[in-house]
Formats: C-alpha cells, sequence, structure tokens
C-alpha cells in the first residue's frame, strides 16, 4: 500500500471514530434530555411530598432553658504549661537562646489568653442566641396550647413553610380563625407545564413532540392538587387545626369575554384526621383530593373552570 493510500486510509478510520465519539454523545445529551424532562413532569406532580415534618408543640414546651456554658481557657492552660515546663537545650545555652526562647513562649501566652476570650465571647453569644430563640418557642408553644390566634401567627412566621412560594405560586393569603384557617393562593399558571413531551427514539435519537391537549389539562390539573395538598400538609404540621379551606385562583381564559382573568378553580376543605389517614406516595395528587369535601369543575379539553368556594356547612 502506498504512502497516499494508508493516509487515505487513517483519516478515513479517524473520520469514523469521531463520527462514532458524536453519535456516542448525542445518545447520552438525548438520554440527559428526557431524563431531565421526566424529573420535572414527576416533580409537577410530587410537590404535596416534600411538606415539613410535624411540629411537637407539646415536646417544644418541655424544652429546658439552654445552660450557660462556662468560660474556658483551654488555650491558655496549654500555652502556660509550655512556658513553666521550657526546658532550654545544649544548643539554646549555647547560643544564648534562651530569653529569646522564654519571649516566644510569653508573647504565646497573651496570645493564647486572647484567643480564650474570643472563643468564649462567641460561645456566650451563641448561648444569649439560643436562649432567645427558646423563649420565643416557648412564648409561641403556650399561646398554641391555648388556641391563641396571635401564637398561631407567630408559629406560622417562626418556621416560615411558605418561604419558597414559587414552587406552589405566586402569592399566598392565610386568614387566620380559632376554628379553622382560610388560605387562599395563587397558583402555578399554565405556563409551568410544558407543552411538549421528549422521548429517546430505538437509535438513540432525541424525539421532541407537542403534548396532546387532554394530557397537559390533566397534568395541570394533577399539578394544582399537588399544591393544594402542600399548602393543607404544611398548615396541619404547624398548627393544631381540625380544618382547613384552600382557595385556589388562576388566571383563566373567560369563556363570555375573552379576557384572561384571575378566577377561582379549585376550592377544598381539608380535616386533619382524614390526612393523616392517607399515604400520599401510593396515589395521585388527584385521588387525594376526592378524599375530601371541594369544589372542582374540569375537563380534559378545556382544562379548569370558574366554581364558588366550598363553604364549611357543607363538609
Amino acid at each position: 500500500m502506498t504512502t497516499y493510500k494508508t493516509l487515505r486510509s487513517y483519516e478515513a478510520n479517524e473520520r469514523r471514530i469521531e463520527k462514532a465519539r458524536q453519535k456516542s454523545i448525542e445518545i447520552q445529551n438525548a438520554y440527559k434530555a428526557v431524563n431531565d424532562w421526566k424529573n420535572y413532569i414527576l416533580t409537577l406532580k410530587t410537590i404535596h411530598l416534600k411538606s415539613s415534618s410535624v411540629v411537637d408543640w407539646n415536646k417544644i414546651k418541655n424544652v429546658e432553658k439552654p445552660v450557660q456554658p462556662k468560660r474556658e481557657y483551654k488555650n491558655e492552660d496549654f500555652a502556660k504549661n509550655q512556658l513553666e515546663n521550657f526546658k532550654p537545650s545544649i544548643l539554646d545555652k549555647l547560643f544564648g537562646l534562651i530569653p529569646k526562647k522564654i519571649n516566644n513562649l510569653k508573647e504565646l501566652l497573651e496570645q493564647a489568653k486572647v484567643k480564650d476570650e474570643n472563643e468564649n465571647d462567641v460561645n456566650f453569644k451563641k448561648y444569649l442566641e439560643c436562649v432567645k430563640n427558646w423563649e420565643k418557642l416557648q412564648e409561641i408553644s403556650i399561646g398554641v396550647e391555648k388556641n391563641q390566634i396571635e401564637s398561631y401567627k407567630k408559629a406560622l412566621e417562626y418556621f416560615n413553610p411558605f418561604s419558597k412560594i414559587g414552587e406552589i405560586g405566586n402569592e399566598i393569603s392565610i386568614n387566620l380563625d380559632n376554628e379553622f384557617i382560610d388560605i387562599y393562593l395563587a397558583i402555578n399558571s399554565l405556563d409551568v407545564i410544558p407543552d411538549y413531551e421528549l422521548k429517546q427514539t430505538s437509535t438513540g435519537k432525541l424525539s421532541k413532540t407537542n403534548m396532546s391537549k387532554t394530557r397537559f389539562n390533566e397534568l395541570y390539573q394533577q399539578h394544582v392538587c399537588s399544591c393544594i395538598l402542600r399548602v393543607g400538609r404544611e398548615i396541619f404540621a404547624h398548627l393544631p387545626y381540625k380544618y382547613s379551606r384552600i382557595n385556589a385562583t388562576t388566571k383563566i381564559v373567560n369563556c363570555q369575554n375573552g379576557n384572561i382573568e384571575e378566577k377561582l378553580i379549585l376550592s377544598i376543605i381539608f380535616s386533619a384526621e382524614t390526612m393523616q389517614k392517607i399515604n400520599f406516595g401510593l396515589s395521585e395528587p388527584l385521588d387525594n383530593i376526592n378524599h375530601f369535601t371541594s369544589n372542582m369543575s374540569f375537563n380534559k379539553i378545556n382544562g379548569f373552570n370558574p366554581v364558588n368556594r366550598v363553604e364549611f356547612n357543607n363538609r
């Protein structure tokens, strides 16, 4: 084989290798894109599974006051021991290094004292913060036990279960009563749902198709139900209410005038007793919603329709 043919063969082989490498990268990228899409879809329907643990107010009430830390002088004791037990070597004596080394040890002792003071000050400040936090929780827990509305408000402010409101909606309004809690949630709009589906073909390529209208609407319904369940679970996790009413609003098209308006699409009354019996990980959000009294008008073709608020006397 001539040098020219050898070179051509080598170049062809390199192109095949590069082509195979590019194909492998495309397959990996397609797999990642599909996997990310699937995970996002799953996240939309499982927001309620990430709710907070139940706050044990009785346990909080019985927590003992933090003990003031004793001031410690570990660094000073160590440096002092080094100074007191200093034994000069023959070289120290020979070159007259004893005074210098003693002075160095004395300086280290002073530095150790400062370090101890700083550490003790830091520990004391932490203690004061712990006491302040303990006193605040004690006050809240006593108020919660007495069903005081103001204490309920402070409990929600303290634990702030809706700090990441963007996960479930744009705005939340909470009205507290002695017997129940009433919440309005401006829930995520339809924009949160992707209008496409990603799949990987048998050859490993990425396939992107339009999501059907029915699946799009059903997915949004599951997302709305998941967000509502999350709000209900958070409330019962932090406050000893027996009932809570959650009202979800979103922007939908008014069929009469064609305008996009903020409308109530789901109103539900949750029971804490029923909520405790549900294993949320075993069923879809919509199935969980069906355990409770609610107003919801939905069809697969047009999605949500406006509804009236469900009343507590209907539970």
